[in-house]
């Protein structure tokens, strides 16, 4: 079944490119079902009474609250990646989970391209096809300093490094104790971060940890985080 996220201020009325998909990608017709999800939690199954010029008009079938969203809350601060690694790291973190992403400047950024419009769009899209009931956000650019400054408004505050020989992810999370619980993830870029920055970062309040024996690439870090918290604490 089609899955759609519709402004709740919009529905049951699918209108903009969702609706031109609908009706002429995937050939939609009057009587099929397509599911929605307004972005609250709340899922709805609609049926299609209408297809207009612009727009599609449904009717609300039934609705219920989704319990596919993880507990736990995960921010994940990426630092800006080279190339077009950005998108795969939005689609796969939205598909694993993340409640919201930070695009971040470190000392060692190598990336430079900002495209809002296009990673929330990719944000929406896993989101529909993951079977969520929200559309993660992406965040204004906030640079290192910034992000650090968010840690009041968290439970936990995570940031892996190379370097970190003793503390493993796993361990972090033992000493936590709030049941859904919400936290901040920092990633470094290509060449990790400076240890000027995880000594501000500890000095902030961080926790540095360790993602495991081996080093993991930018695009990699964060999902291999984002699953293992996920696993540890749901």
């Amino acid at each position: 079944m089609n899955r759609l996220f519709i402004a709740k201020d919009q529905l049951p009325i699918i209108r903009g490119s969702d609706a031109h998909h609908l009706k002429n990608v995937l050939r939609s017709r009057i009587g099929d079902e397509i599911e929605l999800f307004d972005g609250s939690g709340m899922v709805y199954l609609a049926k299609i009474t209408k297809i207009e010029k612009d727009s599609i008009i449904t009717e609300i079938i039934s609705q219920h609250r989704s319990e596919n969203e993880p507990k736990v809350k995960i921010t994940l601060a990426q630092a800006l990646p080279k190339g077009n690694k950005m998108d795969f790291i939005v689609e796969k973190c939205v598909e694993l989970g993340v409640s919201k992403i930070i695009p971040m400047l470190t000392e060692r950024t190598i990336g430079k391209a900002v495209k809002f419009e296009r990673w929330q769009k990719l944000a929406k899209e896993a989101a529909e096809q993951s079977g969520r009931a929200i559309v993660p956000s992406i965040e204004p650019l906030m640079n290192f300093a910034e992000v650090l400054k968010l840690k009041a408004q968290f439970d936990l505050f995570l940031i892996p490094w190379e370097l970190e020989k003793e503390r493993t992810l796993k361990s972090a999370l033992t000493i936590q104790q709030s049941n859904n619980p919400t936290i901040l993830l920092l990633i470094g870029p290509e060449g990790g971060f400076s240890q000027k920055e995880v000594e501000a970062a500890k000095k902030a309040g961080f926790t540095s940890i360790s993602l495991g024996k081996r080093i993991l690439r930018t695009e990699t870090a964060g999902m291999a985080a984002i699953a293992i918290i996920n696993y540890e604490l749901e």
